[in-house]
């Protein structure tokens, strides 16, 4: 007879969190063994953007430890290898060569911003390696025959600017726009976005001015767009620039509205702003993560509440950067499910991007026949003018 196990489930428990540091078999297919599959990531983790990859790759890593904790997929734990680009694509474009040519890499997922994705996307066409879940709206992520490896969950940039823009002009009245973009692939992507959504209200671009991403430059661009008498100044930027060009507005005594994409984060820019937020109206892609009604978020916050409570390195919040995170995760987890067989990245592909819906707590991801895009959501956020800052630092009157 076995001797009882003293320690309870303190073994099982610690060899699940120690699967990612374990030895690998040799693999039966790329990146699948017969215990496991193995995942990798090329995300932003430090700069700039830390904050949401790292909160990105939270929610991930809570989907699959869930999961790993029911048996995996069909007896195989889920892996998840990450590595640092810091919002730079040669960094980038040296991670996706390495995830090409290792053959102990089933897809990679997770990544995060345009620029990256530009340079990631061909080398893993080329090596036929399934790229699932970018954190980015980018127009050409879209096109299925320019990257048949490229599976989206997300909204689209061209459509939330569809929608931010009609909301801004259909429901405040605004005529005049001005647009602050990145100059880089994101920035150029977007404005071409707002561009485009203008275009069909009749309306132009009356002034626009770009800046560099790592720099402080964007306080520039204002008296660059200070005599167009705006009405509207739409943003294509990271978190934190967006933070300086609204309180370099406010406390120039400028109240035109601003306007910004999903891709920032709404907590944190009131939680730095020195100066009253609104007017400003955001996009949101996904529910909202404070909704405890909300099926799929419910799930995520215990996901994530089990992961940091089993892993004492684990780092990460219930924000909407965390639940796309999950989201990602479950999808991945919902295709091996669908597959026959030993999984291997045709049929992952084929069956991640079939026309029949996933429901995920009732959340559906649907790809529509020859396209690769899997979610057209869109929601507003809107901050009114008389959003000022408390004294916990916080903003209210949303």
């Amino acid at each position: 007879m076995a001797k009882p196990n003293r320690l309870g489930g303190a073994i099982p428990l610690l060899l699940l969190l120690c699967a990612e540091a374990a030895p690998a078999a040799e693999p039966v297919e790329p990146g699948v063994t017969q215990d496991g599959i193995a995942f990798a990531q090329s995300s932003c983790f430090t700069g700039v953007c830390g904050t949401t990859g790292l909160r990105y790759r939270a929610g991930i890593r809570a989907a699959f430890h869930e999961r790993n904790l029911g048996g995996g997929v069909r007896g195989r734990t889920l892996r998840l290898t990450s590595r640092d680009d810091a919002y730079n694509p040669d960094t980038a474009i040296a991670n996706a060569a390495r995830f090409a040519a290792d053959r102990d890499v089933f897809a990679v997922i997770g990544g995060l911003g345009t620029p990256t994705a530009l340079r990631m996307a061909p080398i893993l066409r080329s090596a036929g390696v399934p790229f699932v879940g970018i954190l980015s709206g980018a127009g050409f992520l879209r096109d299925r025959e320019r990257f048949p490896n490229v599976v989206n969950l997300r909204t689209g940039y061209a459509e939330e600017a569809r929608k931010l823009v009609a909301h801004l002009h259909g429901r405040r009245g605004a005529r005049r726009f001005g647009v602050i973009y990145q100059d880089d692939a994101f920035g150029y992507s977007v404005l071409a976005n707002y561009r485009e959504a203008l275009k069909t209200l009749g309306l132009p671009i009356l002034a626009k001015a770009s800046h560099s991403w790592h720099s402080h430059s964007v306080h520039s661009t204002l008296f660059v767009l200070e005599k167009a008498d705006l009405d509207v100044v739409l943003m294509a930027a990271t978190t934190s620039n967006v933070v300086d060009a609204i309180d370099a507005a406010r406390s120039f005594g400028h109240n035109f509205a601003f306007g910004m994409l999903s891709i920032v984060d709404l907590d944190r820019i009131a939680g730095r702003l020195k100066r009253r937020f609104g007017p400003a109206v955001s996009t949101r892609v996904l529910p909202d993560v404070r909704d405890a009604g909300n099926a799929l978020v419910k799930r995520f916050r215990s996901a994530l509440g089990a992961w940091q409570a089993a892993a004492p390195d684990a780092a990460g919040i219930a924000d909407a950067s965390s639940l796309e995170g999950y989201l990602l995760g479950r999808f991945v987890i919902a295709v091996l499910e669908r597959m026959p067989g030993v999984p291997n990245r045709e049929r992952f592909l084929e069956t991640a991007l079939a026309s029949g819906p996933f429901l995920i707590d009732g959340w559906e991801i649907a790809f529509a026949d020859g396209g690769n895009a899997g979610s057209d959501y869109v929601r507003l956020v809107e901050f009114a003018p008389a959003t000022v800052k408390d004294g916990t630092g916080k903003a209210v009157g949303q």
